[in-house]
């Protein structure tokens, strides 16, 4: 709809001045001055870079790779709050879809991805052992149930595109701000209890994390089709208010073949959810079959373990004496006639040593 808006809301329901179709040149040096945002950007990067400091002084080494999912992280909310991003999504369906996705999705996982909990508990103090207390708590336990956890992100998109959640957040700007930081806590308690790079109140398999994923993945095509094949307009009335083209125009519908209009607008911001749910879906997966991986060798390596110790106690040399080693032996070996005719047994006159 990038080509029939004429006008739009800057920042909230007070707005701040008309603003044009957007365009490539308007991607590129187009900002918005969000100070509740920039706020908790510079507070998440101060805390983090402090936090690894902290834990690199009192605990050793800390992963490089963790401070840059943090650092890809926060660029990734600037983009979404700061950027043409956060101007134009109370204007263009398909750039709010596009923060939208990014928010719940994209900058939680790799939030996640940076240990931010591990931090927490390095904090001295009452604060570190009352987090602890937390993560173990029956209700941290509840809410981080697999089935409880991907319910909550599922269900998420759809209450707000499909309730009046979503015009809500458009028309207030209290309600706009809020909504940012409401997925972003819905993401990271998601991905945080699936990767399980920071204590988790129950650490479930993960090979049961890598199913949810692919049923996470149906969610999001389920949210992009209704968008794109429902037939109904989301904030239609609110959209048609900020433009200035005909009617027709704007409720020309998806088989006319036009590209331009609500219902096209809405159709690409479906697409747009859609395709950031499944490019993030790839490091997920990635990071799912490496913790599957490191579990499988876990568990081969105790398995070996057992297997030696084993062999040590019941073995001669290890100081078993050999008595279970022989107490395991073939029952044709220990048998008086069938050891004593095929010769694996005490030759005549000597003591069978089972006996």
């Amino acid at each position: 709809m990038a080509r029939t808006l004429a006008v739009g809301l800057c920042h909230g329901a007070g707005g701040c001045g008309a603003l044009p179709p957007l365009t490539w040149g308007r991607v590129l040096g187009t900002g918005t001055f969000d100070p509740y945002m920039l706020t908790l950007l510079v507070l998440l990067g101060v805390g983090y870079s402090l936090g690894v400091r902290r834990y690199r002084r009192t605990v050793g080494h800390w992963m490089v790779s963790r401070s840059a999912c943090f650092a890809v992280s926060m660029v990734l909310f600037a983009f979404a709050t700061l950027s043409f991003v956060g101007t134009y999504s109370l204007v263009d369906f398909w750039v709010r879809a596009m923060q939208n996705a990014l928010l719940l999705m994209t900058i939680p996982l790799l939030f996640a991805s940076g240990a931010p909990v591990t931090l927490l508990l390095t904090t001295t103090g009452r604060f570190g052992r009352g987090l602890e207390r937390v993560i173990a708590t029956r209700l941290a336990k509840i809410l981080t149930f697999p089935a409880v956890v991907s319910g909550i992100l599922l269900i998420t998109p759809y209450l707000l595109y499909f309730s009046g959640w979503y015009q809500l957040t458009m028309t207030n700007a209290f309600f706009n701000e809020t909504l940012h930081l409401e997925l972003m806590t819905v993401g990271f308690l998601y991905f945080w209890t699936r990767i399980r790079v920071d204590p988790v109140p129950h650490a479930y398999p993960h090979l049961v994390s890598v199913w949810i994923s692919f049923v996470e993945g149906i969610g999001d095509a389920g949210v992009a089709l209704l968008l794109w094949l429902g037939g109904g307009l989301t904030a239609g009335a609110y959209y048609a208010s900020l433009s200035s083209a005909s009617h027709a125009s704007l409720y020309a519908p998806l088989s006319a073949g036009t590209q331009s209009g609500l219902a096209w607008n809405q159709a690409m911001g479906g697409a747009v959810f859609w395709l950031v749910g499944d490019i993030t879906s790839i490091p997920l997966l990635a990071a799912l079959f490496r913790g599957l991986r490191r579990e499988e060798n876990a568990a081969a390596d105790a398995a070996q373990e057992e297997l030696e110790v084993v062999a040590l106690e019941y073995s001669p040399a290890g100081g078993g004496g050999g008595v279970v080693q022989e107490r395991y032996r073939p029952w044709w070996e220990t048998d008086p006639e069938l050891s004593a005719r095929y010769g694996s047994g005490p030759s005549d006159g000597e003591p069978d040593p089972a006996v």
